[in-house]
């Protein structure tokens, strides 16, 4: 049973989930691809592996991408959503909704050489999810995130990403939602919009862009190579998007990614992040002060002792350099 912990040091609440030790972590230690093709639960024909099937999009009676239950979930919607007090300590029970959304049939094929129908479909999907947890009211967030490769976090190689919804704000996302409303009552517009302004007034940092869309590699980038998605339009969350939007961030996503696998390689670990508007308090005015982005951080160091003490990361590549690298390629 999975539960969240309060830390008043830090004044967070850290996820504690043990069923996550049993995921199948030996396909990236013992490199045995014949074993791993053998026993993936995420291929095609292999779907008595996986969790009942929440949603799915096929063509011509196969499916294409689908979702599923985390078999290794970190929280259950099955469970009530209950706080407690453990002696001095506080404690909320892991309610909340774990999903896996399996990119696509193939075992061996990954984002970088996704076709943009792959990617339209992918969102799509992903729309699907979106709308439909916010449906319970008892969810505030979710978290809808894809790890790429050992050193990123996945634990098996087949495509695939994950929604967490929870049942309050985790404390990051709540000071960062706090910050753009006070920038937006300051200044009358978005950060973001100000922030892409910026990048586009200076140009250096652009690796592509679209009339919906533009990829960049922020000025203060987190990490060597790092990029941010983000919509040039009023849309704070996928769950706005019409069908004309989720087409023209598929070609951008198709574009960009073709540039990734082309500047750093197919086999670089990565992390894609979704950054959706919470639902709680989700109304017309969100659209205001938050926009809709995704972030995208290759895994080419590893933290060490500096940022983990200071929260202060070390990026060796200057962002410039980075984004003419991307647009060279």
């Amino acid at each position: 049973m999975s539960e969240f912990r309060y830390c008043k040091l830090s004044k967070e609440w850290i996820l504690f989930a043990p069923e996550r030790l049993l995921r199948p972590k030996e396909f990236y230690h013992n490199g045995n691809k014949k074993d791993e093709e053998e026993t993936c639960p995420f291929d095609r024909n292999k779907e008595h592996l996986t969790p009942h099937e929440i949603a799915r999009i096929s063509q011509d009676d196969n499916w294409q991408c689908r979702v599923v239950p985390n078999l290794y979930n970190a929280l259950s919607i099955d469970i009530e959503p209950k706080s407690s007090k453990e002696g001095f300590f506080d404690t909320f029970s892991g309610f909340g909704a774990h999903e896996v959304l399996i990119e696509t049939p193939f075992h061996d094929k990954q984002m970088c050489d996704y076709e943009y129908n792959e990617f339209n479909n992918y969102l799509n999907l992903l729309q699907q999810r979106t709308q439909n947890l916010q449906k319970d009211i008892r969810l505030e967030y979710v978290s809808v995130f894809k790890n790429h490769g050992y050193n990123a976090g996945a634990s098996l190689s087949h495509a695939h990403t994950q929604l967490m919804a929870m049942p309050f704000l985790p404390k990051k996302i709540q000071e960062e939602i706090e910050h753009k409303k006070r920038y937006y009552d300051e200044h009358k517009r978005a950060l973001l919009d100000d922030m892409v302004y910026e990048e586009l007034s200076f140009k250096d940092n652009i690796v592509c862009e679209n009339a919906d869309f533009v990829a960049y590699c922020p000025y203060a980038s987190s990490v060597a190579f790092e990029v941010k998605i983000v919509s040039k339009k009023k849309l704070s969350s996928l769950v706005e998007f019409e069908s004309k939007d989720i087409s023209s961030l598929s070609d951008m996503l198709h574009d960009f990614f073709q540039r990734f696998k082309r500047t750093l390689g197919a086999n670089v670990a990565f992390n894609l992040i979704f950054k959706n508007a919470p639902y709680v308090n989700y109304d017309e005015k969100t659209k205001e002060y938050f926009r809709f982005s995704i972030q995208i951080l290759p895994r080419l160091y590893t933290m060490a002792g500096f940022e983990l003490d200071s929260g202060m990361l070390i990026n060796v590549v200057l962002p410039h350099v980075a984004a003419q690298a991307y647009k060279e390629s």
